[in-house]
């Protein structure tokens, strides 16, 4: 190719690419609006889809964690039968003693899956802890503290799995 040849080769290609700018120079606007408004589409779903990710990890880890809440609340009652026989009175200390040997394995195996008594005698009456069952006046205590604890309150990590039925000073 002679010097000339290349000149006009490039001259034309020069030419071509300014005449497809100015062609297309308004379908670049349009291009580039529809390409910022598919941008944006797809920026939302991947939002949408990272949300959902979060919220569907969150739940996982709530199952995993309040999974056991049924069997829990139903070993209460176990807990409760174990407790009465603890305070009645026995003839036999080895058979009271082994039943203290029971029920201190079944609360330590309950605490290993989260389960916890509520702290109730002595402290203020929290309606989201305590099921007040009964009111009484007494002399030196402040209102709306728990005088007596007549069945225990189990919490499930941070749920309340039953409230503590308690007697409240008024």
């Amino acid at each position: 190719m002679t010097d000339k040849e290349k000149e006009l080769e490039e001259a034309i290609e020069e030419e071509a690419k300014e005449e497809g700018t100015e062609e297309t120079s308004g379908e670049t606007v349009e291009e580039k609006d529809e390409l910022q408004e598919a941008n944006d589409k797809y920026m939302r779903l991947a939002a949408e889809y990272q949300n959902f990710r979060k919220r569907t990890e969150t739940e996982k880890q709530s199952i995993a964690v309040y999974a056991n809440e049924r069997i829990a609340k139903d070993l209460l009652n176990v807990v409760d039968s174990f407790e009465r026989a603890i305070s009645a009175e026995s003839a036999d200390e080895g058979f009271k003693n082994g039943v203290v040997l029971i029920y201190k394995q079944l609360m330590t195996v309950l605490g290993n899956f989260g389960v916890e008594a509520i702290e109730s005698e002595g402290k203020e009456f929290d309606p989201n802890f305590h099921h007040a069952v009964l009111s009484e006046e007494a002399e030196g205590v402040e209102a709306g503290m728990v005088l007596m604890e007549m069945q225990k309150g189990y919490l499930l990590r941070d749920r309340v799995i039953r409230p503590a039925m308690v007697k409240v000073s008024v």
